[in-house]
């Protein structure tokens, strides 16, 4: 019961934070968004746009932060979420510095990373 609860409380807690920064900073254009994935596109020579690195993202993390609240597709989900957290944290220690967002990548990725650990299959569970 504690474990199954603990489980439930990592999916929700990072789900939250994930479609909060997809919804009131990524698709509803908040300014240090805005200027957050300037710099990202700066970085890439304006190779993708600002709205497209941003918007993109916002739609990536509403996909994966979805697939982690199905139980059937938790794992899946959480594994995409290490992927996507690896590409942010290193995002914000070659280009746009550390700070509170940098903070919450790592958090993020933790949780993720005892998620899938917490739920690893062992060979005597079949």
């Amino acid at each position: 019961m504690g474990k199954r609860l603990a489980l439930l409380a990592i999916r929700l807690l990072v789900a939250v934070n994930l479609l909060y920064a997809a919804i009131f900073l990524k698709f509803a254009g908040a300014p240090g968004s805005v200027a957050l994935f300037e710099q990202m596109s700066q970085a890439v020579h304006g190779l993708v746009s600002q709205p497209v690195f941003r918007l993109g993202a916002g739609a990536f993390e509403t996909v994966v932060a979805v697939l982690l609240l199905i139980p059937k597709t938790a794992r899946l989900g959480a594994g995409l979420i290490v992927a996507w957290m690896t590409a942010v944290i290193l995002s914000h220690i070659f280009v746009l510095g550390y700070g509170a967002f940098f903070v919450d990548a790592l958090v993020v990725m933790l949780l993720a990373l005892i998620y899938l650990s917490l739920t690893r299959r062992t060979p005597t569970d079949t």
